[in-house]
Formats: structure tokens, sequence, C-alpha cells
């Protein structure tokens, strides 16, 4: 159960399996279990969102990816199946219902990028991650804390010193806050929001719908466009992560993830260069080398030392994948 820290409720994490119920629990902000099974029996994955709490953090997982990241709003509710239409079977039209303020990823995190060591050594009674480290079926999972700081973490989720940081829960439908968490002193996790990405999206994109990629130079509508830092935002310290200039619009069709992990950095005159990761397929290697020789429009005097750190950074840490 969780309890209160100095009148803030102190988050546990949840993991929450939506398959094809994603798309409508996602546009309506909730998540919804009925109460039985057609055999008038519970299901204990069902009955552990009696146990979630206003603040808690849920991992919100569809179509072997990560695809959200949602505060708790309220507890569980009695409440009819919000699936209009997609059913008649009288055990599915009521059950309960949690009230949340998603943010959607604008990369999902696909199972595979959580290392399986990881998942296996997060194996538990009511975890969301079997002994292969696969997911469990059912529907609601407690994940334990260390998946859900290490999750966090993976995702620039977690505060840092100097970061500019509010209590007050944004309305639902608010976009521009990310709810971030943060780590006292004995171990306990808060949920805050942390205005800083919104502000910095707002700034690479305002309110275009089209917009070109830094890095492969393609025109493509916003959602295909990610806000990437340039350096790694957990690197950066409290000026750099409020620089506007330390990010930059990369696609999502493969230039935010080679960028990312390394198989490309940008040379000190501005152009795309290999980078020092080892791009293991055919595949992979041909969609590197199309980029290579590319002039990188987000580079500048003032954003060349942010993307010198991130060619020193993985030069320092590549891997063979």
């Amino acid at each position: 159960m969780n309890f209160k820290h100095g009148g803030i409720f102190v988050a546990k994490f949840w993991w929450v399996n939506q398959g094809q119920s994603y798309k409508w629990e996602s546009a309506l902000g909730v998540m919804w279990a009925p109460h039985v099974n057609e055999d008038g029996k519970t299901q204990h994955h069902w009955e552990r969102m009696d146990r979630v709490q206003p603040g808690d953090v849920i991992v919100n997982y569809a179509d072997m990816q990560i695809r959200a990241i949602s505060t708790a709003l309220t507890d569980a509710r009695p409440a009819a199946n919000p699936h209009v239409g997609l059913t008649e079977l009288e055990w599915e039209k009521d059950g309960r219902e949690i009230k949340l303020r998603m943010q959607e990823l604008e990369v999902p995190m696909h199972l595979s990028d959580v290392p399986e060591a990881l998942r296996k050594s997060w194996k538990s009674y009511g975890s969301p991650f079997n002994i292969k480290g696969g997911v469990n079926q059912g529907y609601l999972f407690e994940l334990p804390e260390e998946a859900g700081l290490w999750i966090m973490n993976e995702l620039s989720l977690v505060a840092e010193a100097g970061d500019d940081l509010s209590d007050v829960i944004p309305d639902a439908g608010e976009s521009e806050t990310d709810a971030v968490i943060v780590v006292g002193p004995d171990g306990e996790v808060v949920v805050k929001f942390r205005a800083e990405h919104g502000q910095l999206k707002k700034h690479l994109f305002g309110g275009k719908k089209e917009s070109e990629c830094a890095l492969c130079g393609k025109l493509l509508p916003r959602g295909l466009l990610v806000t990437s830092h340039i350096k790694k935002r957990a690197e950066c310290n409290p000026g750099e992560r409020m620089d506007k200039r330390v990010v930059m619009a990369a696609c999502a069709l493969g230039c935010d993830a080679v960028y990312e992990r390394g198989y490309i950095k940008v040379s000190p005159a501005g152009v795309i260069e290999i980078g020092p990761r080892i791009s293991a397929t055919e595949h992979l290697s041909a969609f590197v080398n199309d980029l290579v020789g590319k002039k990188v429009s987000a580079f500048t005097p003032h954003t060349a030392k942010y993307f010198a750190w991130h060619a020193k950074w993985h030069a320092r840490t590549a891997l063979h994948v």
C-alpha cells in the first residue's frame, strides 16, 4: 500500500497489458477491468485495480511496446465497460475504472530494449515478467520498484537537481507537462510534474503540422518527428537542459534511433559520419550509409559542442550488437 510523505502520495509502479484495448482506453484516459469472468470468478490481475492509488505510476504496454507512462488520477470506481459496442456478454458489461493522465511516448520502448537479464531478475509474485523474461498474461501487475526506476530513468523521466518541478497534477488533456519521479533520501518515490520537455517541443515545432528531420532532411508529418536530445538529457547540466538548442527534430522512421544508439555521429563540419557503434545487419548498414555525408540542419556553432559530446560519449561506450 502506498502512503503519504509530506502530504504527497508516495508512488507505486504498475504495469498494465492493454493490447487491443489500448486504442480505446488511451483515448478515454482510463484503465478498465470487469469484476468477474464468465464463470463469475474474480481474477487477481483485475482485483489489483483496487490497490491503485492517486499518484501511482502506470506503465502502459501494448503490441510488445511500452507506449505511454500514466499517473493515476483516481482510485478504482464502479463503471460500465467503456468499449461501447464491443461486447454483448453480461459479465463484461460492469467493472471498475481508474482515470489516468497519460503521456504517450514519442518513441515507444520495445520490450527488447529492456535487457532480458533484467526482466528475468524482476520476476516475483504479481510481477508482469515470467521466468523467461517474457510478459505474463493478464491485465494489471505490480511492477517491482527497481524495474519502475530503471524504465523511468531510460525514458529520462527521473527528476534531476535544478529541474523546475510542480506538485500540481495538470489536467488530463494537458500535454505540455511530463510526470517525473523524484527519489527521496530514504528511497521514497514521489511523482511531480516538469514542463521542460513540452517547452522544448513547442520551440521545435510550434503549431506546425509538418517539419523536416534534422538528420535525413525529409519533410514529414509532426507525428513522425521526435524531440531528440543532441546531448543525452541525463548528462546535461541544469543550464543545458533548458537550452532550447540542445534538441533537434529527428524522425521516428529510424534517424532518431540510429543517432541515439551511436550508429551515426556528426563531424565538426556538421556532416553525418558512421558512428562508433557497429551495424550488425546489412539493412542497418544500408540505412546508416544512406545518411552518411548529409549536412545536419541542427548543426550550428552553438550546437557543435553537443554533437561533439555525443560522438565522444559513444566512442567510450560503444558495444557490438
